[in-house]
């Protein structure tokens, strides 16, 4: 088992890969796990704080329907749906034609159920009936809208990630921890409020008097959501659990404390009854929670004057650097004294130069080991200069150059400041 801590430069959802390189040294010891997979990470910095066969395909079972969810909000997006659509509930989804055993939102004939509602059947009540409910409305079948989810982790460049049903029950959906990890931060990226909305509600009732016809008078039925860390870990706000036999139990997790979220993934936890591994995985992700908050910090970090990068052959002799803004770090806590920085940065470039060309970088390290990187850019572009221009340069590089030919080519190193 190990810990480890990466630092990404976070742009679009579908770059994040979550890869650990050499810091691993630096961590302190994690907690130990028996899930099969696992993978936590600071959502500020993409920092993953723990990993554990983070690349093992495994059956997400009904985290699968967290995926569903992300597909609808697409498809409201774009106008396709909306929340406050009426939902007729087709027949294979009636709460008595689900496979036994199933987690229920116990939909029924002739009832009156909005898009907004199945939500909150899928969200908090794990409801089969709900997701099949949904994917009918939303693309007119099952088959249909697992073809658009399939899609959508595609967009996102998740490629073990993959669903054969919208509920969760085949052992032929699979995912990874570090791939669910992924689409669970686009996902919250994407819908920020999805989680007080929906994801942190306790409980849930249904139907309710709105939702009931005058020809039936199904009683109303009140489940309590299944993540028992929202009940028991201060700051816990979602996600979703799972089961099926061939995964055990999933639980897709996330707490907020003092400023910092912190997201993970757990995947295959033994346990031999509901009850028993409702509570270990609850227990496995807290304790990951404490070890990621108590363990570890985020630190703005500072920049020096990055001032200007000479080029040749252009319409102007020089350009001004800027640094990206990933200027926040994880790490360990006590190492902060520790932290170093320096600009890694070529003295001169050649034109043309088009503004936000990556042109350097900042790198920063405890005790040798790269912990976090930032990557400069050309603030402004520079067009290639006239003929007497480009001509000119060629002669002054040219002879500037005499007395270094063999050198390597030329960095500029600083201190950098650490703002705490």
């Amino acid at each position: 088992m190990v810990a480890c801590a990466a630092v990404l430069v976070l742009a679009a959802p579908g770059s994040h890969g979550f890869t650990v390189p050499t810091g691993a040294a630096l961590y302190p010891n994690p907690p130990e796990l028996s899930a099969r997979a696992a993978l936590m990470i600071d959502v500020e910095t993409g920092t993953v704080l723990y990993e554990r066969n983070a690349d093992e395909a495994i059956p997400p079972a009904s985290l699968t329907k967290v995926a569903g969810m992300y597909t609808v909000f697409e498809a409201v997006e774009l106008g396709q749906a909306a929340l406050n659509d009426t939902v007729e509930i087709p027949a294979n989804a009636w709460a008595r034609n689900m496979p036994p055993y199933s987690s229920l939102m116990f939909l029924g004939p002739g009832q009156e159920v909005t898009l907004e509602e199945l939500l909150y059947g899928l969200a908090i009540l794990s409801g089969n009936d709900a997701a099949v409910a949904v994917a009918t409305h939303v693309s007119g079948g099952e088959r249909q809208f697992v073809a658009r989810m399939n899609h959508a982790m595609r967009r996102l460049g998740l490629e073990q990630t993959r669903f054969v049903e919208a509920a969760g029950l085949s052992a032929e959906n699979t995912t990874t921890a570090r791939e669910f990890t992924r689409f669970l931060y686009a996902y919250l990226q994407r819908r920020p409020d999805a989680l007080t909305r929906f994801h942190a509600l306790p409980e849930y009732s249904y139907p309710l008097e709105h939702n009931r016809t005058p020809d039936n008078g199904e009683p109303t039925i009140t489940q309590a959501n299944r993540n028992v860390l929202l009940r028991e870990y201060d700051g816990a706000d979602g996600i979703k659990t799972g089961y099926i036999p061939a995964s055990r139990y999933n639980l897709a997790f996330t707490a907020a404390r003092d400023g910092r979220r912190l997201l993970g993934v757990l995947l295959g936890v033994p346990g031999d009854n509901h009850i028993e591994g409702g509570r270990e995985r609850a227990r496995q992700a807290a304790a990951l929670l404490d070890y990621g908050f108590d363990k570890f910090t985020n630190r703005q970090i500072g920049a020096p004057d990055l001032g200007h990068l000479t080029v040749w052959f252009g319409t102007a002799r020089e350009v001004a650097v800027r640094a990206d803004g990933h200027d926040v770090v994880t790490l360990p806590r006590g190492l902060l004294a520790d932290l170093e920085g320096e600009v890694i940065l070529p003295r001169e470039h050649e034109a043309p130069l088009t503004s936000g060309t990556r042109i350097g970088e900042l790198r920063y390290t405890v005790n040798g080991e790269l912990l976090h990187v930032r990557s400069l850019y050309a603030a402004e572009s520079v067009d290639r200069g006239s003929l007497p221009r480009v001509l000119w340069d060629h002669i002054r590089r040219f002879f500037g150059r005499l007395g270094t030919l063999f050198a390597e080519p030329p960095l500029l190193g600083h201190q950098l400041p650490v703002v705490d």
